[in-house]
């Protein structure tokens, strides 16, 4: 059987295809709700590249796939994830009968289909002690490690997985444009540079290209940000709308 490609190789040929990789950014939850097994399975049927994911950690140190810190927006449930036990959560109703997954079963998504792994802690505002630990150990036990790449807005938490494992892709999420991205990028040790669409530009994507990092951005949904990954090339493009977004990408060239 053809070993399937790294995520850095992936990276790779979508550069030379000179069409970014997509992104199903919580799955496809434009059609199912966010960040649950449905929506993951739904962008995977849709072509997706990649899907992205965002993971909590349960007060008995589960890692769970949520976006927010408290249940109320996306569950049946209230308060904050942190203070729930993974049975508690797990009985919860995360859209449409949907439950919130385990981690460990997306992994098992992205193995038995192929898709690569985008995957979000949420550390800020508040953090998950060892749960990068936790992470690693799980990515290592399940064999997922050149599928998956780790995310975060905190870049320490970053620098820390990359410290933990060195062999797995990391990057750092920002929402701004900084002065020196490079620098921030060897202070976390990241390989991916991962800013809102529109705090990229041409002259900052071909910086990154050249010190040889990747960029993936977020969350194109629309087609002035189509428009805008025309011009400025980034290698992925994280997406709410795969079903809608993803033609006018991948025809881009």
């Amino acid at each position: 059987m053809t070993p399937r490609p790294t995520l850095a190789q992936r990276y790779e040929g979508a550069r030379g295809r000179g069409e970014p990789l997509i992104v199903g950014h919580r799955g496809n939850p434009a059609e199912h709700p966010e960040n649950t097994l449905a929506s993951f399975r739904s962008a995977v049927e849709l072509g997706v590249d990649m899907i992205e994911c965002d993971v909590h950690m349960s007060s008995d140190g589960e890692l769970l796939v949520i976006h927010d810190h408290t249940l109320e927006r996306t569950t049946s449930g209230t308060g904050m994830v942190r203070d729930h036990t993974c049975a508690d959560l797990r009985a919860l109703d995360a859209g449409r009968g949907e439950r919130l997954p385990l981690l460990a079963e997306v992994l098992a998504l992205g193995a038995e289909t192929g898709v690569g792994l985008v995957i979000e802690l949420k550390q800020i505002p508040i953090p998950y002690p060892g749960i990068e630990e936790k992470l690693v150990e799980l990515l290592q036990a399940t064999g997922t490690l050149e599928q998956a790449t780790v995310i975060s807005f905190q870049h320490g938490s970053v620098r820390r997985v990359k410290e933990l494992e060195p062999r797995l892709e990391v990057g750092i999420l920002e929402g701004a444009r900084p002065i020196n991205p490079l620098r921030l990028m060897a202070e976390a040790g990241a390989d991916l540079y991962a800013p809102h669409y529109g705090a990229m530009d041409p002259e900052l994507v071909a910086e990154l290209h050249a010190a040889g990092k990747a960029v993936g951005v977020w969350t194109v949904d629309d087609t002035a940000g189509v428009l805008w990954c025309r011009i400025c090339k980034p290698d992925s493009v994280s997406t709410n709308r795969p079903r809608d977004i993803a033609p006018l990408l991948k025809s881009q060239s």
